[in-house]
C-alpha cells in the first residue's frame, strides 16, 4: 500500500465514526497547548511537538528515551482540566460519561527497548467513595491503556497506528497505594464488576485529565510519536487533540492542515 492510500485508510477511519457523533478538534501546538504540558520527564527522557513524524498536517507528539539509568526512561504529555482545588470543574465528565476513546501511536523500528513498548494512554481520575464529605475514603489515581495488555506484541513499527480504546483493557494506579494488579478489565467492567477488591470505581469516578507518555523501566531506546488523542463525554463535550508544529508567528498557515475546521462536518 503507498504512502498516499495508507494516508486515506487512515482519514477514513477517523472520519467514519463521526457519520453519528461529530468531534471539536483543538489544535495544540508548541504556543499553544491548550492546557497540555511535559510532566514526569526524567534524565533520559524527552517528549516535544515537533515535525520529525506528522500524521496530518506539518507535527505530532515525539517521545524518545535513550536509558542511561535505570528507571530514568519516562515522559510524559497531560491535559489536567480541573482546577479548582475544593469543587469539580466539570461534573459531567465522569467515568459511566466517557463514550470516545482513542488515539494515533507510531513506534520507530530504531527504538531498541522491548518488542512490545508503546506509548500508554492514562485517565486521570478521582474517586469520593459515594460519601462528598468523608475525604478519608476518597482515592485519586490512573485508569492505564497499554498495548502489551491488549493483543499488542509485538507493536508495529514505522507506520500509524488508530487504536479505538474505549471497550479495551486498563489497570489501575492508585496515588499512595500503588499497582493494583489486575490488567484484563474494560473500563466498563471497573464500572460494574469491581474486579479487585482494593478499590471500587463507579460510573460517576471523576475523570480530572488524560496522559500519554512512556518508560519507565524500559530499558535501552525508544523513539515514537502520538496524535489525534479523542475523548468524548458526549455529543456535546467531544475532543480530539491534534498536536501539531505549526507556530503562526513565524508564518504557519493552518489552514492547510487535515482537521482544520472540522472535516468530519
Amino acid at each position: 500500500m503507498s504512502t498516499h492510500q495508507y494516508k486515506i485508510k487512515f482519514l477514513l477511519l477517523l472520519i467514519l465514526p463521526c457519520i453519528v457523533s461529530a468531534f471539536e478538534e483543538v489544535e495544540v501546538t508548541p504556543i499553544t497547548p491548550h492546557g497540555w504540558e511535559s510532566v514526569n520527564v526524567r534524565a533520559d527522557a524527552m517528549v516535544e511537538i515537533n515535525a520529525n513524524q506528522p500524521l496530518f498536517g506539518n507535527g505530532s507528539l515525539m517521545f524518545a528515551t535513550d536509558t542511561q539509568t535505570a528507571g530514568q526512561d519516562k515522559a510524559d504529555y497531560q491535559f489536567i482540566w480541573q482546577k479548582s482545588p475544593s469543587t469539580i470543574d466539570f461534573s459531567n465528565r465522569i467515568l459511566g460519561n466517557v463514550e470516545d476513546l482513542s488515539f494515533a501511536w507510531y513506534r520507530d523500528s530504531i527504538s531498541s527497548t522491548a518488542v512490545h513498548f508503546s506509548p500508554a494512554v492514562r485517565l486521570v481520575f478521582y474517586d469520593d467513595g459515594g460519601t462528598p464529605l468523608d475525604n478519608s475514603d476518597d482515592k485519586t489515581g490512573f485508569l492505564i491503556w497499554e498495548g502489551i495488555y491488549n493483543g499488542i506484541n509485538p507493536a508495529t513499527t514505522d507506520s500509524w497506528q488508530l487504536d479505538d480504546i474505549i471497550n479495551d483493557n486498563f489497570w489501575i494506579f492508585i496515588e499512595g497505594t500503588g499497582t493494583i494488579p489486575v490488567y484484563n478489565a474494560t473500563l466498563n467492567e471497573w464500572i460494574n464488576t469491581n474486579p479487585s477488591p482494593s478499590i471500587s470505581l463507579s460510573a460517576n469516578t471523576y475523570i480530572l485529565g488524560i496522559n500519554v507518555g512512556v518508560g519507565s523501566g524500559w530499558g535501552n531506546t525508544f523513539i515514537g510519536y502520538v496524535d489525534a488523542v479523542r475523548i468524548s463525554f458526549g455529543l456535546q463535550d467531544d475532543k480530539l487533540f491534534n498536536f501539531e508544529n505549526c507556530v503562526l508567528s513565524q508564518g504557519c498557515d493552518p489552514s492547510g492542515l487535515i482537521f482544520k475546521d472540522s472535516f468530519e462536518e
